[in-house]
């Protein structure tokens, strides 16, 4: 038999290792990862042990090896390149991994493979989550709410850190989105505006961070949504240590700073004047 080239050898594994990773076998098994090395090896122009090449010839005429419980694993396969599973698609294919080698899972990894497949069923039916115009609204608030805040306050409140993160991912990527589109609307083809560099992949957004957030800081975003000084009523601007001024409100609240400020006229003058310094007028 003609020794094989490395061109050959090289060009054969690579088309093993696609054929390996669509049947959901990937680094949890030693032949793949084997076939990995010896890719990197032969890329980088190193030789290969007579040993080395004997094996991974086998391989190659070997071809992927007969998976067991096929139909399962085809399943879970499936589930993990269903859109809004990106983040969970590696276990899922470990999964699938075990399942194909025809090892049994414990009951609490069975327990957690059923709701991720119950997770892409609905995703499948539904679609992913995405936050409605509102909440965007909402959760861009509340974003500049929380990039104020410090690391004490957020060593205290893990869960509303974690969703905090999520959300700050998925509104940077929206951003970015907002500006390719309008660039596409302008006439600019997908090609220049390099969309793959400027917006990237969609980052996973769930219903559970979005409400998280927007609990934790309920207050402020209400009295965004429903001012506790309306446009055109009459306040009382108190500061420590000084005389009390009347003060006409002149616009609905805002953020500056991660603190609410309402846009006033004291004393003939317009300024931005913090929440806690505005008393309601009685009588």
């Amino acid at each position: 038999m003609p020794r094989k080239s490395r061109e050959l050898r090289l060009s054969q594994t690579k088309n093993l290792i696609e054929d390996f990773s669509q049947a959901g076998i990937g680094h949890a098994d030693r032949s793949f990862r084997f076939m990995n090395d010896m890719v990197l090896r032969l890329e980088r122009g190193k030789g290969l042990s007579t040993g080395q090449r004997k094996y991974l010839d086998s391989l190659i005429e070997q071809g992927v090896p007969k998976l067991k419980n096929e139909e399962r694993v085809n399943e879970i396969l499936a589930a993990a390149k269903v859109d809004g599973m990106q983040k969970v698609s590696s276990a899922l294919s470990d999964f699938a991994f075990k399942i194909g080698k025809g090892w049994s899972l414990s009951e609490k990894q069975e327990k957690f493979l059923s709701s991720l497949l119950a997770k892409a069923e609905a995703l499948k039916v539904n679609g992913r989550f995405r936050p409605s115009i509102e909440m965007i609204k909402d959760l861009e608030n509340a974003a500049d709410i929380c990039a104020t805040k410090n690391g004490w306050y957020w060593q205290h409140r893990p869960g509303t850190a974690k969703s905090y993160d999520k959300v700050r991912e998925w509104l940077d990527w929206n951003r970015r989105n907002k500006v390719r589109e309008n660039l596409l609307a302008a006439g600019i083809d997908e090609d220049t505006i390099n969309a793959g560099t400027i917006v990237g992949e969609e980052p996973i957004i769930d219903q559970w961070a979005c409400d998280k957030l927007l609990k934790a800081l309920k207050n402020p975003i209400s009295e965004l949504n429903n001012p506790k000084h309306p446009e055109g009523s009459m306040v009382w601007k108190v500061m420590h240590k000084a005389p009390k001024s009347c003060a006409l409100v002149t616009g609905p609240p805002v953020l500056e700073r991660g603190k609410i400020v309402y846009p006033c006229l004291v004393n003939g003058e317009d300024m931005l004047v913090p929440a806690d310094e505005l008393k309601k007028r009685r009588g």
